[in-house]
C-alpha cells in the first residue's frame, strides 16, 4: 500500500483544496481521497499552514494547480536548461536545495501518476483523488459498455471503442457512468479559518483552460463541478487565474495542454515542443509574478511521455498468432487492452501467454483483467465491465498498432505514453509562492 504522505497524482487537488482553507466532504466509497489523507499529505509536503492560509485569504491568495498535460519528469530535467522559471522550482525541489515552504526540500520534485500513464484515466484521478480500477477511466479508450460482450468470430474494430476523452457517438452519459464525485463537488469551507468579505460570495474553486472544455465528456467525467473560464490562448490563462483569486475564489485549477499536443505531433524532442516549454515558462514566471501575496502555486503533470518510430512498432495484423481469440482491442499503442470472446478466464490466459512469449523483452509487462489490480489498483465492478481480459503495457519506446482500430495519425504518431515506464509515470511536483 502507499504511504500516506508518499507524492502521488490522485492526492494533488486535494491536498491544494486544504492548504487553501478548505475540506473535503467524506467519500461514498472506498478508495477514493479522504480529507485526512489530504491534510496528511499536504503537511508532508509542507503546504499545510493555517496561519498561511489566513492571511492568503485575507489578501485575496490561494492555491493554484497547474497540470501541465505531458510534462514528464525526465522531459523537464532534460530540457531545464530552457526554463529559468521551472528550472528554479525544480532546484528547490530537489534534495539540498534551498527549500521552498520553509521545507528543506518539500515532497521532493518526483510524483506517481496513475496507470495507464493516459490523459483521460490520469485527469480523473486528479479530480476525483481515486484510480483507474475505482473510476472506470482506464485508458484512452475501452470497449463500449452499451454492447455486448465480443463473440467468437469478432475482430477488432474501431466503431466498438469508445474514446474516454470525447465520448463521441453512442456512449453512456459521462456523469453517470464515472459516478466517483469530484473533489470540486466535495468542497466546503473550512470552519477553522475565516476568510475575507470579499471572498464571501466568490466560488469555492474554478477551472481554466480552453474553452471547448466547459461540458466536455472527460470534464464531465473527472472534473465536474466547478465553473470553467475558457481561455483558448495560454498566454491568457495566468491572467484568469490571477482575477480569480482577487476575487477571493481558494482554488484555482489551470490546465496546460499545448506541450502534449506537441508531443504528439513532432515528439518531445522537437523544436515544437521546445517552443511550447519555453511558452509554458514565461506563463509560470508571469503567473507566480502577479498572483496575491500569500498565494501557493503546485505544478505538476497527468504523464510524461517517450518518442517512438516505424522500427519499434508491432503491427498486428502481421503477426495472426497474436490475434487468435482476440476480438477487440483498445486503450492506445503503449498500454492495450485485449478482449476475448465471452471474456472467457482460459481464453485470456491463453492470449496472455501468447502475447508474452511473442513479445519478449519489447514488453513491460503483459496479464489478465484478474492480475490487473497488480497495475491499476483495485477494479471496481464498473471498471470490469470495459477493462480489457488482457493488457499489454508496452517498454521501452515499443508500440502495439491495429490499423482496423487505429488511425494513419495515431499509427505514425512520434510521441506516445500509457505504459508503465518512469519517464512515463514520474511526474513533477513543484511548489512556488508568492
Amino acid at each position: 500500500m502507499e504511504p500516506a504522505d508518499a507524492p502521488s497524482l490522485r492526492k494533488v487537488l486535494g491536498a491544494a483544496a486544504v492548504s487553501a482553507g478548505l475540506r473535503l466532504g467524506e467519500p461514498d466509497r472506498p478508495g477514493v481521497l479522504t480529507d485526512a489523507e489530504a491534510r496528511t499529505a499536504a503537511g508532508a509536503w509542507g503546504i499545510l499552514d493555517r496561519a498561511r492560509a489566513e492571511r492568503g485569504a485575507a489578501r485575496g491568495g490561494g492555491t493554484v494547480v497547474v497540470l501541465v498535460d505531458g510534462l514528464g519528469l525526465e522531459l523537464l530535467r532534460e530540457r531545464r536548461g530552457h526554463a529559468p522559471t521551472l528550472r528554479s522550482w525544480l532546484t528547490d525541489a530537489e534534495p539540498f536545495g534551498s527549500g521552498l515552504l520553509g521545507a528543506p526540500s518539500g515532497p521532493g520534485p518526483a510524483a506517481r501518476t496513475c496507470v495507464p500513464s493516459t490523459t483521460a484515466a490520469a485527469l480523473t484521478t486528479l479530480g476525483t483523488g481515486a484510480l483507474p480500477g475505482v473510476t472506470g477511466m482506464v485508458g484512452y479508450s475501452v470497449r463500449n459498455p452499451l454492447l455486448p460482450s465480443p463473440a467468437a468470430g469478432d475482430v477488432p474494430r474501431a466503431e466498438d471503442n469508445l474514446c474516454l476523452i470525447t465520448w463521441e457517438g453512442r456512449a453512456p452519459e459521462p456523469r453517470a457512468w464515472q459516478d466517483v464525485p469530484t473533489v470540486f463537488q466535495r468542497l466546503e469551507p473550512d470552519p477553522a479559518l475565516t476568510r475575507d468579505a470579499t471572498g464571501q460570495s466568490a466560488p469555492l474553486a474554478l477551472s481554466i483552460g480552453p474553452a471547448r472544455f466547459s461540458g466536455s465528456g472527460l470534464t464531465e467525467a473527472g472534473l465536474r463541478g466547478t465553473q470553467h473560464l475558457g481561455a483558448d490562448r495560454l498566454e491568457d490563462r495566468p491572467g484568469l487565474a490571477v482575477s480569480a483569486l482577487r476575487r477571493g475564489t481558494p482554488l484555482v485549477y489551470l490546465y496546460v495542454g499545448e506541450l502534449d499536443h506537441a508531443g504528439h505531433g513532432h515528439g518531445w524532442t522537437s523544436q515544437e515542443w521546445l517552443r511550447e516549454f519555453e511558452r509554458l515558462d514565461a506563463a509560470m514566471a508571469e503567473l507566480v509574478r502577479r498572483v496575491p501575496r500569500g498565494t501557493r502555486i503546485v505544478l505538476t503533470a497527468d504523464h510524461g511521455m517517450v518518442d517512438t518510430d516505424a522500427e519499434h512498432r508491432v503491427t498486428v495484423t502481421d503477426h495472426p498468432d497474436l490475434m487468435a481469440h482476440v476480438a477487440g482491442i483498445a486503450g492506445e499503442p503503449r498500454m492495450s487492452q485485449l478482449y476475448v470472446p465471452g471474456g472467457d478466464a482460459d481464453l485470456a490466459q491463453q492470449v496472455a501467454e501468447r502475447w508474452r512469449e511473442h513479445l519478449g523483452e519489447k514488453a513491460a509487462w503483459v496479464g489478465t483483467r484478474t492480475e490487473a489490480e497488480t497495475l491499476l489498483g483495485p477494479v471496481s465492478p464498473r471498471a470490469a465491465t470495459v477493462l480489457g481480459d488482457v493488457l499489454v503495457a508496452m517498454a521501452g519506446t515499443w508500440v502495439v498498432v491495429d490499423p482496423r482500430v487505429h488511425s494513419e495519425s495515431a499509427i505514425a504518431m512520434p510521441g506516445v505514453h500509457g505504459s508503465i515506464t518512469p519517464a512515463e509515470t514520474t511526474v513533477p511536483l513543484l511548489l512556488a509562492s508568492a
